[in-house]
């Protein structure tokens, strides 16, 4: 679980303050769900919640084995996940090397070999400052994605920029697509905004629908992750464009997540960045931690035909938020046209594959993707996301409980596409558990 606030755990005398603030509305006492929930709300229910335990448990010191055993609690498994290799190999006393991340969803052929042989040759670039306009990483990064240079910012990882564009539209109420990352609910929270929650349906099997999201006229932002973390579901850029229509009338701002986009068919026509042409109310985002496999560099970058709004954005952004060595591996990545092309057929056959492998497990129910990762919903009564999360840890296989995902409980999982081999063993352990 991950709490707001500071909070007071009276058996062991800390003071926890949790590194990633997040509210697990299932966990929220007389909550009724709703196709959409306030921001006061939630906060009424969480102090409320808060209240009510003894015990209270963070993303840091109480994940600690010895503290565990002193309060009588048993660890949370989805507080450990692909980004917290360290934490879990503190935890359970496993070489984190010895793990196969299934959680991470980071590309499984690593980062370039061109970016590599870049940096290695280039290791006295750190000498000097990087171009504060990035002027030729913003032309590469147009080249790769079809946009306009002067439509670019780059920034410190896509979280930076997420950030930054919350920040350059100060929205006064919003609404997030969910089950999605946490950073977006906790950013809007910062600025003071009013936020509501709209689920995707579980008996549709998580497939957006524009028409579920409440845009009433007071709605200024609208935020949507496409493809869907934890959900791998999609609008087409079609939809996007039907909902920019929309929100047009209102004056709100369209904020999407690409991050996974890059895996996805690209017949499916799911990316929205040529849309950012003809309106200026989509921000599309995009990081290189994934794809590029690269999460330690911290490379992102966003597009908007909006030149006001990049230009807060950019206000918003530190100079020199992008490093030399970050710099140096866009302007080469994003021309590996070898290293795109192996990625993108890596993805799409072991996708097939392992739907088709594991469609045939009972009780088990993999729902249609278009990322690097699936989610899972365990239809076997007798078996929780934990245990499978325990029990293929045991195995050193690392995947996603995904319960603590607003709308979500503990019949779902997630886990990532690897190489074939290890996807072999997913498949084979998964495959036994549910015998």
């Amino acid at each position: 679980m991950k709490y707001v606030g500071e909070l007071l755990a009276y058996e062991v005398g800390l003071l926890i303050k949790p590194s990633t603030p997040a509210i697990n509305y299932k966990k929220l006492p007389n909550y009724e769900w709703r196709a959409s929930a306030s921001r006061e709300v939630a906060q009424e229910s969480h102090r409320r919640f808060a209240a009510q335990l003894p015990v209270l448990r963070s993303n840091t010191l109480l994940q600690k084995q010895k503290c565990v055993k002193k309060v009588g609690v048993s660890m949370q498994s989805s507080n450990l996940h692909g980004g917290d290799l360290d934490e879990l190999s503190r935890v359970y006393g496993i070489d984190k090397n010895k793990i196969m991340n299934f959680s991470g969803n980071v590309n499984p052929l690593g980062l370039p070999e061109s970016v590599k042989r870049a940096i290695a040759k280039n290791v006295d670039i750190a000498t000097g400052y990087p171009d504060v306009s990035y002027r030729e990483l913003r032309e590469a990064i147009a080249q790769y994605t079809g946009a306009k240079a002067e439509h670019i910012i780059a920034g410190n990882g896509s979280t930076e920029l997420i950030t930054g564009f919350i920040k350059a539209v100060m929205p006064k109420k919003a609404v997030i697509q969910e089950p999605a990352y946490s950073e977006y609910l906790r950013i809007l929270e910062q600025v003071g905004c009013q936020t509501a929650l709209s689920p995707l349906n579980a008996d549709k099997n998580f497939i957006p629908d524009i028409n579920d999201l409440p845009l009433t006229d007071d709605v200024d932002m609208v935020v949507v992750c496409n493809p869907n973390n934890p959900t791998g579901t999609y609008l087409t850029a079609a939809q996007i464009a039907e909902l920019a229509e929309k929100c047009k009338k209102t004056g709100a701002f369209i904020m999407i997540d690409e991050t996974y986009v890059e895996f996805a068919d690209t017949k499916k026509h799911i990316s929205a960045v040529e849309l950012t042409d003809r309106f200026d109310n989509i921000g599309v985002i995009r990081g290189t931690s994934k794809f590029f496999a690269c999460p330690g560099l911290r490379l992102g970058y966003g597009i908007s035909g909006n030149k006001a709004i990049l230009e807060k954005v950019n206000q918003n952004r530190d100079l020199w938020s992008v490093n030399v060595y970050a710099e140096l591996a866009g302007k080469v990545m994003f021309t590996d046209t070898d290293f795109i092309e192996k990625t993108r057929t890596l993805i799409n056959t072991e996708r097939a594959r392992m739907e088709e492998e594991l469609g045939k497990i009972q009780g088990l129910k993999l729902f249609g993707t278009q990322s690097n990762f699936f989610l899972a919903k365990i239809e076997n009564k007798n078996i929780t996301s934990k245990d499978v999360f325990l029990n293929l840890l045991k195995k050193n296989i690392l995947i996603r409980d995904a319960e603590n995902f607003p709308f979500l409980d503990e019949s779902y999982i997630r886990f990532c596409i690897l190489s074939p081999e290890e996807n072999d063993m997913l498949i084979k352990n998964l495959k036994e558990i549910f015998k």
